[in-house]
C-alpha cells in the first residue's frame, strides 16, 4: 500500500547519499551518469547500488557531456560520433555492453534507456525500438538478469494530453512482456516552476492508473512538489530532488555551452504553502506576518543555518536542500499512512490549507515573485477532483 521516494541525483550525488543513509530521507537512489562517472558509481557501496537504480540517459545520444564520455556504451562514445542513420551498427553492442554494467554493478532494476524526442512524431514507437528496445531486449533474452527490467519512457505534456497519441503509448508499453516496469519521465512545458495545468496532471494521474492497472511497476521520474499528487496511485515510485534540473526534466544539463551561468537565487521549500520562496522572502513572512510563518514552516536544523546566516547560501551549500529532503519525506510518509481514498482528502485539504495561506499574506501586503506564489495550487485541487471522480 506504500509510495516508494526515490532521490534524483544529480549535482552534489553525496547530499541525497548523506539525507537517506543518515536520516532516512527516501527508499533509495536514480543514479545520473551526466552528473556522476563511470569510476564514482564502481566506487560506491553494494548496499547504495542494490537499493538503487542506474539511469543510462540516452536522452540526446549525441552529448558531449565528459562525465557520459566515461561510460563506454553512451552512444556518442561508442559509435565514435553519433549518427542516427549509422547508429543501427551499433546498438546491439551498447545494449551489450550497458547491460552488462548494469548487471555487475547489482542495482536492483536494469534500465532500457530512451531517446527524446519534443515533437509528436507519429513514429515515436518505432524509433525506440530501433534505437534501444529491440537491442536491449535481445541481450535481456540471453543474460536473463534476476532484476526487474524498467523501460525508460520520456513523453512531453502534449503526449500525455493527447489520448489517442497516449493509448498508443500504452499499447507499446505493454506489447512487451518481458518488460517488469516503466521508469516514466514526463516533460511538462511551463511558465513557472511549479506544474500549473489541471488538465495534463488529470491526464498523467490517468496514464499512471493504466499502468499499474496492467501490471507494470512505475517509476515517475524528475518531480518536482507535484508528486505528492501521484500518490493517489498506491504502490509506485516518486522522485525528490535538490537543484531544479532533478526536479524539472530539461535537455539543458546535456548540452555543452560555454555560456556562464549564474547561480540560482536561494529558495526554501515551505511545507505549508507546497512550495520553494525566495529566502529573502520567507525571511520578509517570518518578521511581519509570524502567524502565518509558525502555520507554513516546518523547522529543521538545516533551515535554521540558513535563515540564520549572514550571507544568502549558495547552490554549493547544502542547508535548503536536506531542509527540502526532510520535509518532503514526512509529507510522502504522512500520506502513506493512508489508503489512496484518505489522501486525496489529506492533499485535498493540504492544498486548500495552502490556498488560505496565500490569502493571508496577500492580506499582509506579502508580495511574493512569481514563482513564490501559489495559483498553482487551483489547478492541482481540479486535477485531483477530476481524477477521484473518473477513477
Amino acid at each position: 500500500m506504500a509510495v516508494g521516494l526515490l532521490h534524483q541525483c544529480g549535482h552534489n550525488t553525496v547530499w541525497n547519499i548523506q539525507s537517506w543513509l543518515d536520516e532516512g530521507c527516501g527508499d533509495g537512489l536514480i543514479i545520473s551518469p551526466v552528473h556522476t562517472p563511470k569510476e564514482v558509481v564502481e566506487a560506491m557501496g553494494e548496499e547504495i547500488r542494490q537499493r538503487s537504480i542506474f539511469d543510462p540517459q540516452f536522452y540526446l545520444p549525441g552529448s558531449q557531456k565528459k562525465k557520459l564520455h566515461t561510460y563506454d556504451f553512451f552512444p556518442e562514445v561508442i559509435s565514435g560520433g553519433f549518427v542516427t542513420g549509422d547508429f543501427s551498427m551499433h546498438a546491439l553492442r551498447a545494449a551489450e555492453l550497458c547491460l552488462a554494467f548494469q548487471i555487475e554493478m547489482g542495482f536492483r532494476g536494469v534500465v532500457i534507456p530512451t531517446r527524446y524526442f519534443g515533437q509528436m512524431i507519429t513514429d515515436f514507437c518505432e524509433k525506440q525500438n530501433a534505437y534501444t528496445v529491440h537491442p536491449f531486449l535481445e541481450v535481456i533474452a540471453k543474460e536473463k538478469p534476476s532484476a526487474p527490467v524498467y523501460l525508460n519512457v520520456v513523453l512531453t505534456s502534449h503526449m500525455i494530453k493527447d489520448e489517442a497519441y497516449r493509448t498508443n503509448i500504452l499499447n507499446w508499453i505493454t506489447s512487451f512482456p518481458e518488460i517488469d516496469g516503466v521508469y516514466l519521465i514526463p516533460d511538462c512545458e511551463r511558465l513557472n516552476k511549479q506544474v500549473d495545468d489541471a488538465d495534463y496532471l488529470y491526464d498523467l494521474l490517468t496514464m499512471l492508473r493504466e499502468l499499474k492497472e496492467v501490471g507494470l511497476s512505475v517509476i515517475l521520474g524528475y518531480q518536482n512538489t507535484e508528486g505528492l499528487l501521484a500518490t493517489l496511485i498506491d504502490e509506485i515510485e516518486i522522485t525528490f530532488g535538490a537543484f531544479e534540473n532533478t526536479r524539472i526534466f530539461s535537455l539543458d544539463k546535456f548540452l555543452e555551452t560555454e555560456e556562464e551561468r549564474r547561480g540560482p537565487r536561494a529558495r526554501i521549500y515551505l511545507r505549508g504553502l507546497l512550495n520553494w520562496v525566495q529566502l529573502d522572502q520567507a525571511k520578509e513572512i517570518k518578521a511581519r506576518a509570524p502567524d502565518v510563518w509558525e502555520a507554513i514552516y516546518r523547522p529543521t536544523d538545516y533551515a535554521e543555518k540558513a535563515l540564520a546566516a549572514v550571507v544568502e547560501p549558495s547552490f554549493n551549500n547544502p542547508n535548503l536542500y536536506k531542509h527540502h529532503f526532510v520535509c518532503f519525506a514526512e509529507q510522502l510518509a504522512e500520506l502513506n499512512d493512508l489508503d489512496p481514498p484518505g489522501r486525496y482528502e489529506r492533499l485535498r485539504a493540504d492544498i486548500t490549507k495552502a490556498l488560505e495561506h496565500y490569502a493571508r499574506l496577500e492580506d499582509e501586503h506579502i508580495d511574493l515573485e512569481k514563482h513564490g506564489r501559489g495559483d498553482f495550487l487551483v489547478a492541482w485541487r481540479d486535477a485531483i477532483d477530476r481524477y477521484l471522480k473518473g477513477s
